[in-house]
């Protein structure tokens, strides 16, 4: 093999401080970035026998992406808006008491957020499933809950849902996320862990977050079919885009709050309540921020360049 450039060497080594400064193993790390652990180890050795520079260079480039990354905005972690804290104690409610409770809202107004900062601060006795059109039957949901629990995977429901039941135990939450996804059967199965727990005077939570599909399907036409879940609901709050807060403008945007710009916090408060949401005012934020132009008109700007609906904020710039 050939002798390796300085800045071969430098990318070995920037692998080496990325392993030790996440914690992770070498497998995992090599894996992060799309390259195996052993042709890494090899080519430190010397004796890989395949073409180095190849491997190297994936090294690189992903390093290459993670610096970038870092010179761009990016949003603070979880921040206890007005919306995002009641559904945290929604859920909160629903693990302690137990029992089934929907949560609906508007795309991008903080319910996701939510729902990953309890499973942080809950990691041993909450469990967090994100649906997607892949697997939004029940027989996928319970292939989803299994792989979250450590379960054993079974060819038949039945099984998956006896395996699944095995590693639950009192106290525990479940939380699907994009629960408007789920099929009537699959909002059933997953509504019959709680009721498993209750019918042996124990407390298992499961909460549904998603989007205004589950609400409209249980409160709207197809209320009939669904009456055993309404029923069975002890919790079923709803939030929408308005409902946002000038503070939670504030709290997400503590750049705009310490130099007063109350103008951008207030356009910005505007986008946030409008079908942009809070996800869309932090994006617009991010993109003016690294354009390096936040100020009223920057934003404004952004906004008509990420084709955003203005109207009725028309008025503000």
């Amino acid at each position: 093999m050939k002798e390796l450039t300085e800045i071969q060497k430098r990318a070995l080594k920037q692998f080496d401080d990325f392993t030790e400064r996440e914690g992770l193993s070498a497998n995992k790390a090599a894996e992060r970035i799309g390259i195996s652990s052993a042709v890494i180890s090899l080519i430190k050795s010397g004796t890989y026998t395949g073409n180095a520079a190849n491997q190297i260079d994936k090294i690189i480039a992903y390093f290459n992406t993670k610096e970038a990354a870092a010179d761009v905005y990016r949003e603070q972690g979880y921040v206890p808006t007005s919306i995002s804290s009641k559904v945290y104690e929604t859920i909160r409610s629903c693990k302690i008491k137990g029992g089934f409770s929907i949560i609906t809202g508007h795309a991008g107004i903080g319910k996701t957020k939510a729902v990953q900062e309890f499973k942080r601060q809950n990691p041993i006795d909450s469990i967090v499933v994100t649906v997607n059109p892949c697997c939004k039957s029940t027989k996928a949901l319970l292939k989803l809950i299994a792989l979250q629990l450590g379960a054993q995977l079974a060819a038949g429901a039945d099984d998956l849902w006896f395996n699944v039941c095995s590693k639950l135990h009192d106290g525990m939450v479940i939380i699907i996320d994009e629960g408007q996804l789920l099929t009537f059967h699959g909002l059933e199965t997953v509504r019959s862990f709680s009721d498993y727990f209750a019918d042996r005077g124990q407390t298992l939570g499961v909460a549904i977050v998603g989007n205004n599909g589950i609400r409209e399907r249980i409160e709207g036409k197809t209320k009939d079919s669904y009456r055993q879940i309404n029923n069975r609901t002890w919790q079923r709050p709803y939030f929408e885009t308005k409902d946002v807060q000038y503070h939670d403008i504030e709290q997400l945007f503590p750049i705009l709050t310490a130099e007063e710009k109350t103008k951008e916090l207030t356009f910005l408060h505007k986008i946030a309540q409008s079908a942009e949401g809070i996800r869309g005012a932090v994006r617009l934020f991010g993109n003016a921020y690294d354009a390096e132009a936040y100020d009223l008109d920057g934003l404004a700007n952004m906004a008509k360049f990420m084709r955003m609906d203005l109207t009725g904020i028309g008025m503000l710039i």
